[in-house]
């Protein structure tokens, strides 16, 4: 799990390279409220955060990586708390089917944007101003 989470990580901060708004981060809490604090496995931010050692405003994009221990609390409790707090893609990896389920949102409300293993999706992010192309096939590696 590691590895994936790692390679996702160089893949967003490729990406992102050239965005001066955005930044890409590693496992980093994020507190929601006093008695709400979540860890995503690597996120985006579009803001600049006002604390070092964690962020309070939603992150532009949360990936996920699946294991045994974590995977019920990804698909239910984190899914409809990022939902509900407003992240516009959250990405569930499974590293055992080498599958990433991709949802968006759109009025408030995650629409399955695809399942993929080995494609490109583009994330478009307002701050960046362009399309951010994201390679699938790298991560499994």
């Amino acid at each position: 799990m590691p590895k994936i989470s790692n390679n996702i990580g160089w893949e967003l901060k490729s990406i992102f390279q050239d965005c001066t708004k955005c930044q890409v981060l590693l496992p980093v809490d994020w507190k929601i409220a006093e008695d709400t604090v979540v860890q995503p496995d690597n996120s985006v931010i579009c803001h600049e955060p006002k604390n070092e050692a964690y962020i309070t405003q939603a992150p532009k994009i949360i990936f996920e990586v699946l294991s045994k221990a974590t995977a019920k609390k990804d698909r239910g409790i984190k899914y409809d708390l990022y939902e509900k707090e407003g992240v516009s893609y959250y990405i569930i990896v499974d590293p055992e089917e080498e599958n990433a389920k991709v949802y968006q949102l759109q009025n408030g409300k995650y629409i399955k944007m695809c399942d993929v293993s080995d494609a490109v999706v583009v994330f478009k992010i307002d701050e960046c101003n362009k399309e951010l192309p994201f390679d699938f096939s790298k991560i499994w590696k």
